[in-house]
């Protein structure tokens, strides 16, 4: 079995420590960079990644299982809708040579002189003679006749996902070689993007794999591994807006749609200030002056999160992760996603990197043939936890698991058989669409809560406003091994409203918050709400609760509303306020509701002239309201709608004929009770529970 390495191994054993990391520049030219408006990745982009199950073994077949498999389980549909090949699919040479790539000692691609003898590259000097078009590996990718034209494999496997209503991504670099040594587009952006255009890519992942010795500055200083040639003279930032305009310019020269672009390198270069070029357009671009140039770093050699949003759609601001949940808690990415907000917006997202829920070893089967804790697999409260800090972060949700079947996902090596095929329960969790709503929201991200955590262990907590106003909270617990009850209130989040209503997008469970919002979590775990600004006025909570109340009137001192005559009184009889006694059955009303929403209130007489007497309104502002013991569910008379301000807690009561309210206009006990037009300035028409 060909076991995929990850990239991060594959590096080390090349002694590249520092390949994939992030160069910071900008725009071509002198003109101040402006922000990338392409109309694509208005929302966080969703999909798959091939890379960290199949690494550079991935197969056609696979990636059509893949496809398959999203569309008939509903990923697809719940908005994973691009399917991105990775590094490795195409051959170690373009079509303008007949063997692989020439590499010197270190990796790197043998760069030459203008009299064609070889040269180290490490002054920023240095010619790639490579020429032609990159080559889809035949033996992973072969070719396919559709419709009577032949496609080479990775032009059909665009043409099948587009015939099931998805995306398609694949991968480049903008460095001379890939991370996996393969060609490269650096100096060749102008024929790569017009390939990738015409084959049907929606989609680019650029990465950055600058291989070489490591460089010794004029000042003795190490700047370890950088490059060699353009690597070291032109700004990553540049650099990827070349490919970025290439692709821009061969779609419209061809008559097709946009490319999104994702840049997947991480700032981790120190950067060669003394080889950039002059006239690099980092040294003039404002995001990049503006943000400062620390010592011994180039201009623009900052985190992506300063610059990407310029220039692509999609930004790494960190390094590779694996399947531990720390690599997206506070000491790993999260900490850095929280530092540059200001890189998210429609058509610009800060990305973290592509998600291990659901993800199981390739290497073998954890526990019994791999038992490195490297590889060992989230739980589903840890894939709860990883999804959950990436759709608060509004981070692209791209993930690497393994989306095909047990069957097509089998794989059996030193006599031991698994699969490592998404399970259900990891499944559910991809598609939950209450979660999958707080990541596509086009808000802001989340900011933390308080205080930075004092220790990896720490609980933490984030909120992000939404655009709809409501508030997403996430309670994280970082601790490995131990629960903890997690807290936080209204006022620590920078609510102002009386109430909000609270889902736990998780569980689904509901409820109301007015204060702390706390919940006993999980190692490694999370609870995360969605709150909701309960509205001005609610229907009154007395509604249905089967108990007699006393309400007194506003402005009244203490005035409740009465049968007149109490329940000696005859049938008919009107209502007016008077002196709160407990004990008075003619002073204590129901609200029961009706069908239609409406509440038809009853007093608790109960004697031969007065049973349970039923409200009832007059047909004309000023008239006073009265009691009939019979109640008729026809009449709208008999109808009232009860509503509760939440700040306040007292009831308005408004008839359902008239739309007038009740009221007692007259402080005086045994003073009449009459409905007019509602009045928000009217003590007497606000009404509160007594008991």
């Amino acid at each position: 079995m060909r076991l995929p390495l990850p990239r991060a191994a594959l590096r080390a054993l090349t002694a590249l420590s520092l390949a994939v990391s992030g160069f910071t520049a900008v725009v071509a030219g002198s003109a101040p960079a402006m922000a990338l408006d392409n109309g694509l990745a208005l929302t966080p982009p969703m999909g798959w990644n091939s890379w960290n199950t199949l690494g550079t073994a991935v197969t056609q077949e696979q990636v059509v299982q893949t496809v398959d498999f999203m569309v008939s389980h509903g990923l697809a549909a719940a908005g994973y809708n691009t399917v991105t090949i990775d590094d490795g699919w195409s051959l170690s040479h373009r079509d303008g040579q007949s063997t692989d790539l020439v590499k010197n000692s270190y990796g790197a691609m043998q760069l030459y002189d203008a009299n064609r003898n070889p040269t180290s590259g490490t002054d920023g000097t240095g010619f790639d003679l490579t020429t032609g078009h990159l080559i889809p590996d035949p033996n992973h990718f072969p070719s396919h006749v559709v419709n009577g034209k032949t496609l080479n494999g990775i032009e059909y496997l665009s043409w099948y996902a587009h015939s099931k209503g998805m995306k398609f991504g694949l991968y480049a670099t903008d460095t001379y070689t890939t991370c996996q040594g393969h060609p490269g587009s650096l100096g060749h952006e102008s024929a790569d993007a017009a390939d990738f255009v015409s084959w049907g890519v929606d989609y680019v992942k650029y990465d950055d794999c600058p291989y070489g010795p490591q460089i010794v500055g004029p000042d003795g200083y190490n700047y370890y591994t950088q490059g060699e040639g353009r690597e070291l003279t032109r700004s990553m930032y540049a650099r990827v807006q070349d490919f970025q305009r290439a692709l821009d310019g061969a779609s419209a020269a061809q008559g097709r749609p946009r490319v999104a672009l994702s840049v997947s390198a991480q700032p981790v270069h120190t950067g060669v200030p003394y080889l950039l070029a002059q006239n690099d357009p980092a040294r003039t671009d404002p995001v990049i002056t503006a943000a400062g140039t620390p010592a011994r770093q180039a201009p623009g050699y900052s985190p992506t999160g300063v610059w990407c949003g310029q220039v692509a759609n999609l930004c790494r601001i960190g390094g590779d992760r694996g399947p531990d949940l720390e690599g997206v808690l506070y000491n790993g990415q999260l900490q850095t996603a929280l530092r540059y907000p200001g890189n998210v917006r429609p058509g610009s997202w800060n990305d973290m990197d592509m998600m291990f829920a659901g993800w199981q070893s390739p290497y073998g089967l954890y526990g019994v043939t791999d038992t490195c804790t490297c590889h060992k697999p989230m739980t589903d409260t840890e894939s709860r936890s990883e999804m959950s800090v990436l759709a608060m972060m509004a981070s692209p949700l791209i993930t690497g698991a393994d989306l095909r079947t047990p069957a097509d996902s089998q794989h059996t090596y030193n006599g031991v058989t698994w699969s490592t095929g998404i399970s259900d329960s990891a499944l559910a969790i991809y598609k939950n669409s209450d979660v999958i709503a707080v990541d596509q929201d086009a808000a802001k991200p989340a900011t933390l809560v308080g205080n930075p955590p004092d220790s990896s262990t720490a609980p933490l907590v984030l909120k992000r406003p939404l655009a709809n106003g409501d508030t997403a909270v996430l309670l994280v617990n970082q601790d490995p091994s131990n629960s903890q009850t997690i807290s936080t209130n209204v006022s620590a989040l920078g609510l102002t409203g009386p109430g909000y209503s609270s889902k736990d997008l998780w569980t689904g469970a509901t409820g109301n918050v007015t204060g702390t919002i706390s919940a006993p979590v999980a190692p490694h775990g999370v609870a995360l709400y969605r709150l909701r600004p309960l509205p001005a006025t609610v229907p009154a909570a007395a509604i249905g609760d089967g108990r007699y109340h006393g309400i007194s009137a506003g402005g009244t001192g203490g005035q409740v509303l009465e049968v007149q005559g109490t329940c000696s009184a005859s049938d008919g009889s009107t209502v007016d306020i008077n002196t709160w006694w407990s004990s008075h059955t003619s002073e204590q009303w129901r609200f029961d509701p009706n069908p239609d929403g409406t509440v038809h209130i009853t007093d608790n007489c109960s004697t031969s002239t007065q049973v349970h007497g039923t409200l009832t309104g007059p047909t004309s502002a000023g008239g006073r309201a009265w009691v009939l013991n019979g109640y008729d569910p026809n009449s709208p008379y008999q109808k009232w709608r009860v509503v509760q301000n939440t700040t306040t807690g007292q009831l308005t009561v408004t008839n359902e004929a008239t739309g007038l309210a009740l009221g007692a206009p007259q402080p005086a006990p045994t003073s009449p009770v009459v409905l007019n037009q509602p009045d928000a300035a009217a003590p007497g028409q606000s009404w509160t529970l007594m008991s």
